[in-house]
């Protein structure tokens, strides 16, 4: 897999506006996608055999590459100099789509642009040929957006579109697409990137910009990214601006707003021996140093289930709660997570967290927790 920088950031100047790491970064050949191999290999076949279907939806979490991929497929059906199914991104279609400069390859916000009327219009465009490429694509983001009226009045151009028009949708919510649609789309589903997959291109782009990370800050930016590279390449960027060379575990942790690890394990202890005092005092030390409740409460919740995994592969029997800490980690872990961040706000988030401590252990956790006589 070719996994190089991509061709137009070489070109960009220092004397350029800074430009986003994710938009600098973004693939833009099948080669360069990290990670979705199975996709990829069936995309560039599909190019290959000349079988790419008129109309694909990419489906997964956000920050995946769905509308890159959209792009570079895009890119595959209009390149004059296709390299075993993979566009050259260096001929005329190709430079054209990447620097938006056609109007053969249209990308909408389908949350904007949902209703009735705006289909309609796109509708109406469908007729005109392609005014210099092979192909007319229609990328749609966030499409699942779209109004019922308005998937009804584009059903028949998705269904039967004129030979050069292509759809490509891409979604994270597939739910929100009526069945009568979905049935006529060939459907890609993208999957979370991996912790070692994120963190190798994070490096890869610090070597390029003559930096330098801890593996440890490296490896919890990709954690914390949860799949997701455009969230982790984000990350980077405010550290790349934010913290001296290298980058380390404390920045990371500075510049997010999270608790250090001890402070994690101890709250964590205090939840599993009902010490809720000393939660509390936890809680008072991370509130003065600014500390984020919600990434606290991610951040705890990570924790329970480390120790919960770690149980469990320490002893297989444990699977069956006789182990001794595994159904008090699990009330643990319940508490945590009836707490709504988004309905409590920081203040309540607070005071949530709080009655965590102060709730009593379920009958199973106190029980593990107290010692059998033998």
């Amino acid at each position: 897999m070719n996994l190089a920088r991509p061709r137009p950031e070489h070109a960009l100047s220092a004397t350029l506006p800074h430009q986003a790491i994710y938009r600098r970064w973004r693939a833009q050949t099948f080669g360069q996608i990290v990670g979705q191999e199975a996709v990829v290999e069936t995309l560039r076949n599909a190019v290959r055999t000349e079988r790419v279907s008129h109309a694909i939806l990419f489906v997964g979490p956000r920050g995946t590459g769905k509308t890159s991929l959209a792009r570079i497929v895009a890119k595959a059906v209009n390149c004059t100099d296709l390299r075993d199914g993979d566009p050259c991104d260096a001929c005329p279609a190709c430079v054209a789509i990447r620097e938006g400069t056609t109007l053969d390859v249209l990308e909408i916000d389908a949350a904007s642009n949902r209703g009735i009327n705006e289909v309609r219009e796109l509708r109406e465009r469908l007729a005109y040929p392609p005014g210099h490429l092979r192909r007319k694509v229609y990328i749609l983001d966030e499409a699942h957006q779209i109004t019922r009226d308005a998937w009804n009045a584009l059903l028949k151009s998705i269904e039967e579109p004129p030979d050069f028009v292509m759809f490509l949708f891409a979604s994270t919510e597939p739910s929100g697409f009526p069945p009568a649609i979905l049935s006529r789309l060939q459907r890609y589903d993208i999957r979370r990137l991996t912790v070692p997959e994120i963190e190798g291109k994070l490096a890869r782009i610090l070597t390029a910009d003559g930096r330098t990370a801890d593996p440890g800050a490296l490896a919890l930016v990709a954690r914390l990214a949860a799949g997701g590279m455009r969230d982790a390449e984000s990350i980077l960027d405010q550290l790349l601006t934010s913290a001296a060379d290298p980058i380390t575990e404390p920045a990371v942790r500075e510049l997010l707003g999270l608790a250090e690890a001890t402070a994690v394990e101890g709250f964590v202890d205090a939840l599993l021996e009902g010490d809720a005092a000393a939660g509390i005092r936890i809680l008072d030390e991370l509130e003065m140093r600014g500390r984020d409740p919600r990434a606290l409460l991610d951040q705890v919740v990570d924790a329970i289930r480390g120790r919960l995994v770690a149980d469990l592969e320490r002893s297989p029997e444990a699977a069956g709660a006789s182990g001794p800490s595994v159904p008090a980690l699990a009330d643990a872990a319940r508490r945590l997570v009836a707490i709504d961040p988004d309905r409590a706000g920081i203040g309540g988030l607070r005071l949530q967290l709080e009655l965590a401590l102060f709730a009593r252990p379920s009958s199973a956790g106190a029980a593990a927790m107290t010692p059998t006589k033998p």
